[in-house]
């Protein structure tokens, strides 16, 4: 097999780099060819402190399977990887995979202290026989294109940006739970969201974008925050209004897509004035919609999924 290594925590355009080159690697050799990363995510064993994700391992299944990966493996970092140096860590790799070529990039490290390098690690594969081959950082723009790039990004509500380095919209999936009720008594039904805490989450605000349950793609405008505008505290919580859906939506797995933030998060002065604004956003989010569905709809059916929109345009 041939093996692009790295911790990936989701996959971006700098990472399907190192993806095509692999698959590259791997018909010249008439081999397989796949991804091994780590599980958890090294950051979250190494510092003692909750790791923000911007994907959990089950929406990177789900990225993996739009990519066209063959074969996705999870090397599990306990302390003992950890504590590897170079030379084992390889070993470690020998021992468990039938590697021909691994493919890394050119900041990746391993080994005990991050003492492991690009250099070493063609050093160390070579003398195994292996065929290494190392890609250098992809540019998008004036920005370098990183995981943790993405992610401030996305804490600042940076979703367009954002896309445009991933190379699809980022998304947060879950299931749908119930809430306070509020949007249906307002006449605008929400889905809310149940996410892990450690999942990173787009700014406080509103947000045009997508949500994709039972292969079935709709509009929908999505809220961030803490609904400002009602009294008593509660958690920050996400929840989309799905445009022209019919149905039961509760404890449903679901996949909210962001396309654009339209506005911050707002306190106003009584439902009236909060239904109204309401309506421009849903207004903005129909117009986002003819923008960005098109590229998000050939996205999920990269992999042969069957998708029916609002649109009614299917796979």
């Amino acid at each position: 097999m041939i093996a692009a290594i790295g911790a990936f925590d989701g996959f971006h355009k700098g990472h399907r780099e190192l993806f095509s080159r692999a698959r590259e690697m791997a018909a010249q050799r008439q081999d397989s060819w796949g991804v091994i990363t780590f599980s958890p995510h090294p950051q979250s064993f190494l510092n003692g402190k909750t790791f923000m994700m911007l994907f959990t391992e089950k929406e990177k299944d789900f990225i993996a399977s739009k990519l066209g990966i063959p074969e996705l493996v999870r090397l599990p970092f306990t302390r003992a990887l950890a504590e590897l140096s170079p030379e084992e860590f390889i070993e470690c790799l020998e021992e468990r995979y039938f590697l021909q070529g691994v493919v890394i990039g050119e900041d990746f490290r391993f080994g005990k202290g991050r003492s492991g390098d690009a250099r070493r690690m063609e050093l160390l594969a070579s003398q195994k026989g292996w065929e290494v081959a190392v890609v250098p950082p992809v540019v998008v723009g004036e920005n370098k294109v990183s995981s943790s790039f993405i992610r401030t990004m996305v804490l600042a509500g940076d979703v367009v940006d954002a896309a445009e380095l991933l190379g699809y919209p980022f998304f947060l999936s879950g299931r749908v739970v119930h809430g306070e009720g509020r949007g249906r008594e307002l006449g605008i039904p929400t889905a809310n969201l149940c996410m892990p805490l450690e999942k990173v989450v787009p700014e406080r605000g509103v947000y045009s974008g997508a949500v994709l349950s039972d292969s079935r793609l709709f509009s929908a405008a999505v809220n961030v925050g803490y609904n400002p505008t009602f009294e008593g505290q509660r958690a920050l919580r996400v929840e989309a209004h799905l445009l022209d859906y019919e149905g039961d939506i509760y404890n449903k797995e679901i996949e909210i897509f962001f396309f654009r933030r339209i506005r911050n998060e707002m306190r106003f002065s009584d439902v009236k004035e909060l239904i109204s604004r309401i309506k421009t956003d849903l207004a903005e989010t129909r117009n986002d919609w003819d923008r960005w569905s098109g590229s998000l709809f050939e996205w999920l059916v990269r992999d042969g999924q069957e998708i029916c929109t609002t649109g009614s345009r299917k796979h």
